[in-house]
């Protein structure tokens, strides 16, 4: 057995510190670790330095001075493995979850926009956040972490704008595009220019790269394309216009009731009970649109503007806002179902009028000429700005069948 001398262990020490290991208690950790394997392990006239160089590499992969790092690490980051474990397990079950959802949703089974959300919301919230704080630890500069934060936030963002893509959220596209503006524009250029100089990460960064790139363009394929100008156009003067001619014929209307409503001869309370229920028929309707428009808009809307609403092929607030995840009508489309059928009894009843053949709720022809119900034919899955003429139609409809009523109790 090798007895090892004070000259000896100053030599070890003074090794260990050249080497970058500032930290006073992991020095005589060391000294005291290497200095136990050279005394078990070197014969009693063996050759001390030779042993010791051949012992110290096994304590480092590059330098000595990494260990300190690593030890700095586990110090700051104390529940690393837990994490790490958490990390893994998040990750798995994320990755069940949006498969499951993604086959029930492509199937149509129940329980597909459950397993979406889930799924992105634990990658999201969970997985991602974790792995960034990992990454973290392993990179020395300031540019690096830059560099991952913006490219962790991003891809929150993306998952996110997927999510909301996917569930016809409002907020979608916005969301989706930011990140995509700042993936490809922002993060992109300096993770591409910085790590293609490496020769170590040369070929990764290039990977990498493209991926980005194929991701991006896949989110981009969730998005509506825009129609042609000419069409848009056309869709917005077709909207302006209907809008015109409700609010015109609304004033007639106002106007034919202060004449009727003045004539002794009529029978006033049936007169004044038509005048409340299409006027607040008219208003719910209104409501609703404005509804509409600033779920798809993102803020609130008081007044309609046809040539300023952006976003006229949004699938997404009409859908989300009218409808469930089965697809069946939800509130405010069951009420104005309700509204539309107590009008329509109303007048048949107080003036003989059959309203059917402009406000038909029965099941009608699809695309694919198909029966469906009133509401699937007029409002699910159709952009919000047919959705918007629909309504508005409807209020042109019932102010029609008003005048209509005015003209025959004279």
């Amino acid at each position: 057995m090798y007895c090892i001398n004070d000259k000896q262990i100053d030599y070890i020490l003074n090794d260990i510190r050249a080497r970058g290991v500032e930290m006073e208690d992991l020095q005589y950790n060391l000294l005291d670790h290497i200095c136990c394997l050279v005394e078990q392990n070197l014969e009693e006239n063996g050759d001390f330095e030779g042993f010791y160089k051949k012992t110290i590499p096994k304590f480092y992969k590059h330098e000595l001075w990494e260990i300190e790092e690593e030890t700095i690490t586990l110090l700051t980051f104390k529940n690393y493995y837990t994490m790490k474990k958490i990390m893994l397990v998040s990750g798995t079950i994320s990755a069940a979850f949006l498969s499951v959802g993604i086959l029930f949703k492509f199937m149509h089974w129940p329980g597909a926009s459950m397993g979406i959300v889930l799924g992105i919301t634990i990658a999201s919230f969970l997985f991602l956040p974790l792995l960034f704080t990992l990454k973290m630890r392993e990179k020395q500069q300031s540019k690096d972490k830059l560099i991952l934060g913006i490219g962790m936030l991003s891809a929150i963002a993306m998952s996110l704008g997927i999510m909301f893509k996917i569930m016809h959220w409002p907020g979608a596209n916005m969301m989706g595009l930011g990140s995509i503006l700042a993936m490809v524009f922002v993060f992109l250029p300096i993770y591409f220019f910085s790590g293609i100089r490496n020769p170590e990460t040369k070929v990764n960064t290039i990977v990498s790269s493209l991926v980005i790139i194929l991701g991006s363009g896949l989110f981009f394929t969730l998005i509506n394309t825009r129609p042609s100008a000419t069409i848009e156009r056309t869709n917005v003067l077709a909207n302006q216009h209907t809008q015109n001619s409700y609010e015109y014929i609304l004033k007639q209307n106002s106007l034919s009731y202060e004449i009727v409503s003045k004539d002794s001869t009529l029978k006033q309370e049936e007169l004044n009970k038509l005048r409340t229920t299409c006027t607040n028929l008219c208003n719910s309707i209104e409501d609703l649109k404005l509804k509409l428009v600033s779920a798809s808009e993102g803020i609130e809307i008081k007044k309609i503007d046809f040539n300023t609403m952006y976003g006229g092929g949004d699938y997404g607030a009409p859908t989300m806002i009218l409808f469930d995840d089965n697809g069946n009508a939800k509130g405010d489309l069951k009420q104005l179902r309700k509204n539309l059928s107590d009008f329509n009894s109303l007048v048949s009843q107080t003036y003989g009028q059959k309203t059917e053949s402009l406000i038909n709720l029965g099941n009608q022809l699809n695309a694919n000429d198909e029966m469906v119900s009133w509401e699937i034919s007029n409002f699910y899955f159709t952009p919000i700005s047919i959705v918007l003429r629909n309504l508005t139609q409807i209020q042109l409809d019932v102010l029609n069948i008003e005048a209509n009523c005015y003209a025959v109790s004279r």
